[in-house]
């Protein structure tokens, strides 16, 4: 699922706050994470693939707080992979 098409999906979604650490030593960049989404909805795991380890931990605290209606294919509930990316400028 694109990273566009997982966000409008989501009914609830949180963007990540910029850590005071990473504002303080000027931090910037992208995160590109992999996910997947439950049958309940509900993030079940996130993986970091790049980024800064200063970015890191927001973004996987604000994708926690995510909900979807699950997902099905065929009337049957599925869990969704995906890979979301999340830019931090200052």
């Amino acid at each position: 699922m694109s990273d566009r098409a997982i966000r409008e999906a989501a009914r609830l979604h949180v963007e990540p706050e910029y850590p005071a650490a990473a504002r303080q030593f000027r931090v910037s960049g992208e995160i590109v994470c992999d996910l997947t989404v439950g049958l309940d909805g509900k993030i079940e795991n996130v993986a970091i693939v790049k980024g800064n380890p200063l970015l890191n931990a927001a973004v996987v605290a604000a994708l926690k707080k995510w909900t979807f209606v699950p997902f099905s294919v065929d009337g049957r509930p599925t869990k969704v992979k995906s890979t979301l990316t999340f830019a931090f400028k200052l």
